[in-house]
């Protein structure tokens, strides 16, 4: 999620047995919905009823295939929303835990954490206009 200031919204996790870090709000598809669906669900989970505009690109992150023996099908994709309230970004969301706001200089070094390969250049490129809409692959 993208302030309209052009900053990225980052969640702590907390994760038992890991350090905690900030990292892209991110969550799972239910069996049968939909991928943009379960974004929506967890976009309204984040910020409630804080007005926000989605875009149009899904950058996807394809699952290993075949999948290794023991290991669980993996696959992500990346919405971008912009979240549409006035005086700069909040510094807690309705539904959500504290929140930290990254400028893009700061996108390459905290998106390596996120595990998603390429997603500092595709929100670069959503806010510069040069990645095109619909479904864009990142990393191989």
């Amino acid at each position: 999620m993208l302030s309209s200031e052009r900053t990225l919204a980052l969640v702590r996790d907390e994760s038992l047995g890991r350090p905690a870090r900030w990292v892209l709000p991110s969550g799972s598809a239910r069996a049968t919905e939909p991928y943009r669906d379960a974004a929506m669900r967890l976009l309204h989970n984040v910020v409630g009823t804080m007005p926000t505009r989605g875009g149009t690109i899904e950058g996807c992150h394809w699952a290993q295939v075949p999948v290794p023996v023991g290991r669980n099908r993996r696959e992500a994709h990346v919405f971008i929303f912009r979240l549409m309230v006035a005086g700069g970004p909040p510094k807690r969301l309705p539904g959500r835990r504290p929140v930290r706001w990254a400028g893009p200089d700061q996108w390459p070094e905290l998106c390596a954490h996120c595990d998603l390969p390429d997603v500092d250049a595709l929100l670069t490129g959503y806010l510069e206009g040069w990645i095109p809409d619909g479904r864009i692959t990142l990393g191989p």
